[in-house]
């Protein structure tokens, strides 16, 4: 099959590498041409236009920046849609709104095209070792022929359905665990320091938190919203975050995260939650975002 490769970032470039050592015939596209350079020592063609790019490709793979970039190159005037031949494939991979996916996938099925919508999991040096996780939405058969390709640099290909908006929101369900985490990890390491306790004692004891099988009892307890069965009440809860509350304030340290948890854990009590597990702020969750049932 012949690839084209669409937009040279970190990520783009890594799994144009892999493309090129698995022995793939390979064509790349950016708007500054000098990122081209390398690949092209390495045996990949380069394109001067978009329309030359990929009129001959099998497989076209754009990793665009954001949604207006994926918006003008596939579906804008001389974009990918208006230059690709009828049986090719584009898998875009870029990390933008479910809305945007499904805008782009409507035009394509308009114009008969196949476009696959994808998002991958991990950083560039995890594409470098063909180690991201790939979450894919589109025709089944068309991912299926795809797949010697998506295998190149990933390990993991998630099929999610139809639905283009799919792997968006996988990807973002999974992004967003990882920065809040990142915000909890940094007002734990704060709090610690202005308590002067020893940061590598924090270390090992987030280490052993994360690693966990609690965490991810309570991703299946919340999943099932098995909250009668309970480990800690939403009493207790309020009164652990409370406390968490006070400890931060007088450290001088803006508890932000509790605050959040402060709040569901009142309107959990004031719902008539008080025997339930302290996992049940998930239910004022979903009344805030009004989910019924």
């Amino acid at each position: 099959m012949k690839i084209t490769l669409i937009g040279l970032g970190k990520m783009g470039t890594a799994i144009a590498l892999r493309i090129l050592e698995a022995g793939f015939p390979l064509t790349v596209f950016n708007r500054t041409k000098s990122k081209t350079k390398p690949l092209v020592e390495k045996g990949a063609m380069s394109a001067d236009n978009i329309h030359y790019a990929v009129a001959e490709a099998d497989v076209i793979i754009s990793c665009l920046l954001d949604d207006e970039a994926l918006l003008k190159m596939s579906i804008g005037k001389d974009s990918i849609l208006e230059g690709m031949k009828e049986s090719a494939i584009h898998i875009s991979t870029a990390t933008i709104l479910p809305a945007t996916a499904t805008q782009v996938a409507n035009e394509y099925e308009k114009q008969g095209r196949h476009y696959i919508s994808a998002a991958v999991l991990g950083v560039p040096k995890v594409a470098s070792q063909g180690e991201l996780t790939v979450f894919c939405a589109g025709e089944e058969n068309k991912i299926s022929l795809c797949e010697p390709i998506l295998k190149v640099f990933s390990n993991k290909i998630l099929y999610l359905g139809k639905e283009a908006k799919a792997p968006l929101v996988m990807k973002i369900c999974m992004n967003y665990s990882l920065i809040t985490a990142l915000e909890l990890i940094s007002e734990v390491y704060v709090f610690a320091e202005k308590s002067g306790l020893d940061k590598e004692v924090v270390q090992h004891g987030l280490h052993e938190i994360y690693g966990h099988p609690g965490f991810k009892r309570y991703v299946d307890k919340i999943k099932d919203r098995n909250f009668d069965e309970v480990n800690f009440d939403m009493k207790g809860g309020i009164k652990d975050v409370s406390i968490f509350q006070k400890a931060f304030s007088d450290a001088g340290v803006p508890p932000k995260l509790a605050d959040i948890v402060k709040s569901r854990c009142i309107s959990a009590l004031s719902n008539h939650m008080e025997n339930k597990d302290w996992s049940a702020i998930y239910e004022i969750a979903r009344q805030e975002a009004g989910l019924k049932g």
